[in-house]
């Protein structure tokens, strides 16, 4: 396999301009496309994508070989890659994939293209896929496509601050970039959720407003030991640490896996809400530093809590969200950052 140098260096060798004004077609992806979409990649992202296997076209083959992505792709009459869209296996949960990697050739976004490939990935998915929910998430420096997700109905779940690092065509001061976290709900789970103390008035907010029926249960001292993981992007300078139980250990299993990634940007903490023992971990977690992301329906098949630490203070002036529930959102993790940590 290809280094992410070695496909970066290749692809700069494989370009070529693509006419605008071009006919183009909005069909699933084929393995002879894996080259255009890696070159659409590198045109609207330059080197700086967090994920190396967009540049590299074997990788992007096996994949959707695998069933682990799903692409729809916009395709002039010459085979070029003009525009793509995809649902991929981020999410742990065996009927959940996310949807993303929106990127449409800067030639062709006065077209109806952005649209058509939203519309065949949020209203269309295969059922081979076996879907109950699409997540997805939505640039902050702009609410472009905060509007999309909002046509197609998701729900504002979560804010991930400078989760991306500074866009490289970006003008002004180079910032890093926050993304609003989405959900669409075709087919709910409805299952019993453990209520941590510090958030329990936001969580059954969210859910009232959703009308996601849950057993909302006060949530129960920790049981068993922690059992946390730790997966790096190290193209975005991020880390997300995903718990499976909260025991009493947690807070020393937490700052071990901080030591272990203290070079790290943004950090991410996922706690699982069908479990006990989250309260605990929630405060444990804050004495540490971290503060509301929101929360993810369905995540891992049950609902998740999403926590984040940031390493310099965030400038929410320059977060821009669409709609009420994400200003809702918006407010609620500001508030969190800057209470006192207990």
């Amino acid at each position: 396999m290809r280094s992410r140098a070695e496909n970066l260096a290749a692809l700069r060798a494989a370009f070529r301009e693509i006419e605008p004004g071009q006919k183009f077609v909005v069909d699933d992806f084929r393995p002879e496309d894996a080259l255009g979409v890696a070159l659409l990649y590198h045109a609207v992202y330059g080197d700086g994508f967090a994920v190396d296997s967009v540049y590299d076209p074997d990788a992007i083959r096996a994949d959707a070989r695998g069933g682990d992505l799903h692409m729809v792709v916009g395709r002039t009459e010459r085979g070029e890659i003009v525009g793509l869209y995809c649902l991929f296996r981020n999410p742990p949960g065996p009927r959940i994939m996310e949807a993303g990697g929106w990127a449409v050739l800067p030639s062709y976004r006065n077209t109806s293209l952005a649209m058509r490939l939203a519309q065949r990935i949020h209203t269309r998915p295969p059922e081979r896929l076996g879907l109950d929910a699409i997540f997805g998430q939505s640039v902050c420096d702009h609410v472009i496509t905060q509007k999309m997700s909002d046509k197609y109905g998701a729900v504002s779940c979560a804010l991930e601050l400078d989760a991306m690092p500074p866009r490289p065509d970006a003008g002004g001061p180079p910032a890093r970039v926050t993304l609003l976290d989405g959900v669409i709900v075709f087919r709910d789970t409805p299952h019993a959720v453990h209520l941590p103390e510090p958030y329990a008035p936001v969580l059954r907010g969210m859910y009232s407003a959703w009308g996601l029926p849950r057993d909302l249960l006060p949530d129960e001292g920790p049981a068993g030991a922690s059992r946390l993981a730790a997966q790096r992007v190290d193209g975005a300078s991020l880390v997300r640490f995903s718990a499976e139980g909260c025991g009493p250990d947690f807070a020393d299993r937490l700052a071990e896996l901080e030591r272990e990634n203290a070079d790290r940007h943004v950090r991410h903490l996922v706690l699982p809400l069908d479990r006990p023992g989250v309260t605990q971990a929630v405060r444990a977690a804050r004495r540490a530093g971290f503060f509301l992301g929101g929360l993810l329906p369905l995540w891992t098949g049950h609902d998740a809590l999403l926590l984040q630490k940031l390493a310099f203070a965030p400038d929410f002036s320059r977060v821009q969200v669409y709609t009420d529930e994400a200003k809702r959102l918006l407010d609620a993790v500001r508030s969190d950052w800057s209470a006192p940590r207990a």
